[in-house]
């Protein structure tokens, strides 16, 4: 009976000791190889920013679950499978930054760090870590290439500018936003800068979807109510290359001035080609095999149970989010053939 006892408390410690090595928490690295990759399904650069991150993790070993959403619901419902399947980590570009808010709670329940990618999810404070791109400071880029070409700093004169914001459901949107205005307000207030069209603030200027053609239908209306009369336009705040791109349309077939500086972002084959025309001012290239690479590091660094440490952060307005910051970079026409992106077109 006690040879019996002897081994029933052995098989006990041996199952206990298993069980434990397989729930392992953030501390100290889950048993897990798969990561769950949830992305939105709304363009060709997500497309390919989650291809590139599935490839270069399972170089490395882990299995990737990469799933598309075109709905926040959609995403919503991936995002609870993926906590079911327990995996090491949950990497999301999300759809809606705020509709996810909720729903993480169930990953941080189960010990699964969350880690957002290029899009910050907003009002939650179970966000484990941000990776992607300073968005403000690339509202600011923008501002400053407006600023350099109408040469705001000079004191005379004054010039006309419209103003277009992107999704609405996109946190960057108000970042980029905000950056930009941040430069310009200044010029707005003093007289150096005017909105013929009235529509500065975020609510009028914001565009559903990312929607080129709302950009394109929004431009029009501007221009046949506010430029009929010859009016001329020295810039357009545009915060990507899409919408630039339904902007340029409207103005080619409705604006007879000189070309107006319009900013971009995202170095896509349509806008470098309208830099190269004189038909955009500008570009930003975030470079997707830069977040890939933080993402890689910061995975393998959650698998060995290590402390990530980063100097930078992001407030998603409930905490302080640890946050690994990629560099982009500006394309003008001036250096265009220099930048590596370019060159592929």
């Amino acid at each position: 009976m006690r040879r019996w006892t002897r081994f029933l408390a052995l098989a006990l410690c041996i199952l206990s000791i298993l069980t434990l090595s397989g729930c392992g928490g953030l501390g100290g690295g889950k048993a897990s190889k798969t990561v769950a990759v949830l992305f939105p399904d709304s363009s060709e650069i997500w497309q390919r920013s989650g291809s590139s991150l599935k490839d270069s993790l399972q170089k490395v070993g882990f299995v990737v679950d990469l799933r598309f959403a075109k709905t926040a619901n959609e995403q919503t419902e991936q995002f609870h499978t993926a906590v079911n399947q327990e995996p090491l980590t949950i990497i999301i570009g999300a759809v809606d930054g705020k509709a996810l808010k909720d729903t993480l709670a169930e990953a941080a329940a189960q010990g699964i760090p969350v880690i957002a990618y290029d899009r910050l999810i907003m009002d939650s404070p179970h966000v484990s870590y941000f990776v992607g791109f300073d968005a403000e400071e690339i509202g600011r880029m923008q501002a400053r290439s407006i600023e350099r070409a109408l040469r705001l700093k000079d004191p005379a004169g004054s010039d006309n500018i419209e103003i277009f914001a992107g999704d609405p459901e996109d946190s960057n949107s108000y970042l980029f936003y905000n950056g930009a205005m941040e430069i310009l307000s200044p010029y707005l207030g003093a007289g150096r800068l005017h909105v013929p069209s009235g529509e500065a603030i975020f609510k009028q200027t914001a565009t559903e979807d990312w929607s080129a053609e709302k950009a394109k239908a929004r431009m029009e209306r501007i221009l046949q109510s506010d430029y009929a009369n010859g009016r001329p336009i020295g810039a357009i705040l545009s915060p990507n290359d899409n919408l630039a791109g339904g902007i340029r349309e409207a103005l080619e077939l409705h604006y007879k001035g000189k070309w107006p500086f319009i900013t971009g972002l995202d170095a896509d084959p349509e806008g470098i080609r309208a830099i190269a025309d004189g038909r955009q001012g500008m570009t930003i290239d975030k470079s997707p095999a830069l977040p890939v690479k933080e993402c890689l590091r910061l995975v393998q660094e959650i698998e060995a149970g290590q402390s990530v440490p980063t100097t930078s952060k992001v407030n998603n307005g409930m905490r302080e989010v640890p946050a690994f910051l990629c560099k982009p970079s500006v394309i003008y026409k001036s250096n265009l053939k220099s930048v590596h992106k370019a060159n592929e077109y």
